[in-house]
């Protein structure tokens, strides 16, 4: 009786682990972080079902580095979501995976309660002696505001515990949670969706565009999706199949709705104890659309995700690799 009730019992902690999709050999995995990047993949994991021969696994955004980093290379994912700066250090010397398309091109905003100043590159000058709350401010968000202030001549400090305000630069703080702070700085560069929970709830104006100020209409490239080697070369029609039924989920999420989007995604959680951070109701057209999703294939991408690189790296020599052209996929 003791052994039934062991064995019931691990059973049911392996459902727990096992998320919607339970992943058969012959299954081509896709891991993506939650945010932007599962919203990008939605419509994908709107129309999966279980003998399609895909399985889609959503995971904390801090957590996708490790699914491409396991000694043994058949638990890594076939196909991962990833920053491309990640993308770039751990898997740029195109080794193992290939990156074959950008999904995401920015999804970053300044934010403010105390001025309605719209900073545009005409008048990002006059952030000088102000200060700026960052989120992640040695990662992908705090290293792209380095590395626009640095493309359009604005000089920039980063705030430790004890510096004084500087009147010749604009003053970085990084910050942990948006939600702890109070709104005195004069602004606060965060992601959206979680932006937009800021306005409509607490009080905050949108203030600037990162995307527009680094690089114009196109933003600059941010969530990639690399591919395995080893499953290129042995399945590569079927991979091309799911570069396009990602591509297809790219559009998808520009008309669905919010309630879609979150249910897919729910549904597709790796630990299914976990939820989705997205909220229904803050999913709407407007926000998914600052959210940047554009499907863009490694051979159109290459030369901006080389130029975003570089320019990463010349703020932080350490926080980007450089991707080789072995990197670059051109899979059309």
């Amino acid at each position: 009786m003791f052994k039934k009730f062991v064995s019931v019992c691990l059973c049911a902690c392996m459902l727990v682990f096992s998320g919607a999709c339970k992943k058969e050999k012959t299954d081509i995995t896709v891991y993506m972080p939650d945010g932007a990047p599962a919203i990008a993949l939605a419509g994908a994991m709107h129309a999966d079902d279980q003998d399609d021969g895909v399985c889609y696994k959503v995971v904390k955004a801090d957590t996708i580095a490790s699914v491409v980093s396991y000694e043994n290379d058949g638990d890594n994912a076939d196909i991962c979501v990833m920053p491309v700066s990640t993308a770039s250090k751990l898997l740029g010397n195109g080794e193992k995976y290939a990156l074959a398309a950008t999904l995401t091109h920015g999804n970053l905003y300044l934010i403010s309660k105390t001025g309605e100043t719209q900073y545009t590159a005409d008048n990002l000058s006059t952030l000088v002696g102000k200060t700026v709350g960052v989120l992640q401010i040695n990662a992908v968000p705090g290293l792209t505001l380095k590395a626009t202030l640095k493309k359009h001549g604005v000089a920039y400090a980063e705030m430790k515990n004890t510096d004084e305000i500087k009147t010749d630069a604009v003053n970085l703080k990084a910050i942990a949670d948006i939600t702890a702070e109070d709104g005195t700085l004069n602004a606060y560069l965060v992601a959206e969706p979680a932006a937009s929970v800021q306005v409509k709830k607490n009080g905050y104006t949108l203030v600037g565009d990162l995307q527009t100020l680094y690089g114009g209409e196109k933003g600059y490239p941010q969530a990639v999706a690399v591919v395995k080697k080893s499953l290129m070369e042995t399945d590569s029609e079927r991979v091309r199949t799911v570069l396009k039924q990602i591509e297809n989920s790219c559009a998808w999420a520009q008309t669905a709705s919010g309630e879609q989007i979150v249910a897919a995604v729910n549904a597709h959680m790796a630990d299914s104890s976990q939820t989705t951070s997205l909220k229904a109701p803050l999913l709407y057209a407007e926000v998914v659309g600052r959210c940047g999703i554009r499907f863009e294939s490694a051979k159109d991408g290459k030369d901006d995700i080389t130029a975003f690189l570089s320019g990463l790296k010349a703020v932080n020599e350490n926080a980007v690799g450089t991707a080789l052209d072995t990197f670059f996929w051109d899979w059309e």
